[in-house]
């Protein structure tokens, strides 16, 4: 169960709360229409996390595929270390997808309350994006934090 969790966890948990954003499309694109809500913001905040956060697992990426003896390089043929680096490739490739499609949504000054109802889609696409690449940024980062808990063994004492 932990392992199905681990695996698709972050895609299904963004497409659970992208099929919420879809219940509460009305009510979303309404207050966009009367100006009580701006994503302009959001899109400024998703575009500045999400630029760190793929330097940050651009960074793991590194360390792991560059660490050369102890624990590392003990489970680096493994199975379990290809499953860490594809999920560590995956969080790269959505970080840098999403900076893209922030900077779009940024300069378009894009609102999801005025124009053509397709908006929307664009807006869910983004939310969807925007929570996908950050829970697979977590789950990331729990691993690595595991990995790191294991200490090398100490080859001089002292």
């Amino acid at each position: 169960m932990t392992t199905l969790v681990e695996r698709y966890g972050p895609f299904v948990a963004a497409l659970f709360a992208t099929l919420l954003i879809y219940y509460f499309k009305t009510d979303l694109v309404s207050a966009a229409a009367e100006k009580k809500v701006d994503f302009a913001n959001l899109y400024s905040s998703v575009f500045n996390w999400s630029s760190i956060q793929t330097g940050f697992v651009f960074g793991i990426f590194g360390y792991v595929a560059g660490k050369s003896g102890g624990f590392i390089e003990a489970i680096k043929n493994t199975p379990e270390m290809s499953l860490f680096l594809t999920y560590t490739k995956r969080a790269i490739y959505l970080g840098f997808a999403l900076t893209f499609f922030c900077i779009f949504l940024t300069v378009m000054s894009f609102n999801i309350g005025v124009g053509a109802p397709w908006k929307f889609h664009i807006f869910a696409a983004f939310s969807f994006l925007s929570l996908w690449g950050f829970l697979a940024f977590l789950r990331v980062a729990y691993i690595f934090g595991d990995i790191l808990r294991v200490k090398d063994k100490t080859r001089v004492p002292g």
